[in-house]
């Protein structure tokens, strides 16, 4: 955070002052100061905030180093992260990162407690490709870790094994549970970034990527300019499906979006 605001505490709720350009500073319930004061003795709590996944986000300075504590909405503490520096990391996470990654440097590391249990999640780099894995501080490197906020849920085998067999080159650099119920799976294939999606069953429903407007194959233009002439494509990406692959297109005419699927022969397909 590039600013640091600290927290006033009044009666019944500690009140994060806020400067007029600052509208997202929160009230703090006293129970979550008093878990604050009991865990991390000495802290000085600078600012609190919601996150993107509605949690409480309370920065701390503990220790003489800057700490994100958070809560979920009954206040109760679910895990609290802070940045490492690299020769901060122990060597033997160091050790078993080398070993299980001998082609990747190490790139940035935060350190996480969480409930009674403590790791490493380190960022790793390799040319354009970027993967994070979660150590242990014995150096145990996790198949799964309860993540950035909840439960990260664990890889299946069957989706790891469709995923080398359908993109054998490809590198994962992130995964989980999406929106709208899906097992999302971020890969690197090919120097493309790619979403990989499967339902509760590990069944593969599609894989999608963004495509340059001028990469679009002459067909798909050609179609897009008999049939929209007076629209221009704004934004394009190409889906696989187990029974079809298209393009979705952004098309867009004085601010107005339309949003057209079509087959790379300039079909336009009606969904």
């Amino acid at each position: 955070m590039k600013k640091l605001i600290p927290i006033f505490i009044l009666s019944l709720f500690a009140f994060v002052a806020c400067s007029d350009d600052d509208d997202k500073s929160i009230a703090l319930s006293d129970s979550v100061v008093e878990f604050i004061k009991s865990k991390y003795n000495g802290a000085d709590i600078r600012h609190a905030e919601y996150d993107g996944n509605g949690l409480i986000e309370v920065e701390i300075l503990h220790d003489s180093r800057l700490k994100d504590v958070y809560f979920n909405s009954a206040n109760e503490w679910v895990y609290t992260t802070w940045d490492l520096k690299l020769d901060e990391i122990p060597a033997i996470v160091k050790e078993s990162l080398v070993a299980a990654y001998p082609d990747f440097t190490l790139d940035e590391a935060d350190f996480i407690e969480r409930g009674d249990n403590t790791y490493y999640e380190v960022d790793l780099k390799k040319g354009a490709s970027e993967i994070v894995v979660f150590v242990s501080p014995e150096g145990v490197i996790l198949d799964s870790s309860t993540g950035e906020p909840g439960t990260k849920p664990v890889i299946s085998d069957a989706v790891r094994n469709f995923i080398k067999e359908k993109y054998p080159n490809a590198t994962i650099t992130d995964y989980g549970s999406n929106a709208n119920g899906m097992f999302e799976v971020d890969i690197v294939d090919g120097g493309i970034e790619k979403d990989v999606y499967f339902d509760s069953n590990d069944n593969w429903v599609q894989t999608d990527w963004d495509v340059a407007v001028a990469a679009l194959p002459a067909e798909v233009t050609a179609s897009v300019a008999s049939n929209y002439p007076e629209y221009t494509i704004d934004d394009a990406e190409y889906v696989e499906r187990p029974e079809i692959v298209f393009y979705e297109l952004t098309l867009e005419k004085a601010g107005v979006e339309q949003m057209v699927y079509m087959a790379p022969d300039g079909t336009v397909i009606t969904q």
